[in-house]
């Protein structure tokens, strides 16, 4: 089931769930940009190519260099071994 659909069948579950992204994703010890890196990280140990697209987009406006987009997958790489790069075209795309 998609997120758009799932908020058409339940709206307060989806509303309450962009709640606490607004809630994470806000400054305090660690700024915005740096949680967005770390979502980029997270995205590819899990693989989710939407979740690597919004979160290194928003890290991106957030004023992160490709470079430290870069660098968050290479933790990602570290922890977990190769397929954590190379399991979407997506990471290429970013580094263009």
């Amino acid at each position: 089931m998609s997120l758009d659909e799932l908020a058409k069948q339940e709206p307060a579950t989806v509303n309450a769930l962009y709640r606490y992204k607004r809630e994470i994703f806000k400054e305090a010890a660690l700024s915005v940009r740096e949680k967005e890196l770390i979502a980029v990280a997270i995205s590819c140990v899990l693989k989710c190519e939407a979740c690597l697209d919004v979160h290194a987009q928003e890290a991106l406006k957030k004023g992160a260099t490709k470079e430290q987009l870069r660098e968050a997958m290479m933790v990602a790489l570290y922890l977990t071994g190769p397929t954590a790069m190379v399991w979407s075209p997506k990471i290429d795309e970013l580094m263009k």
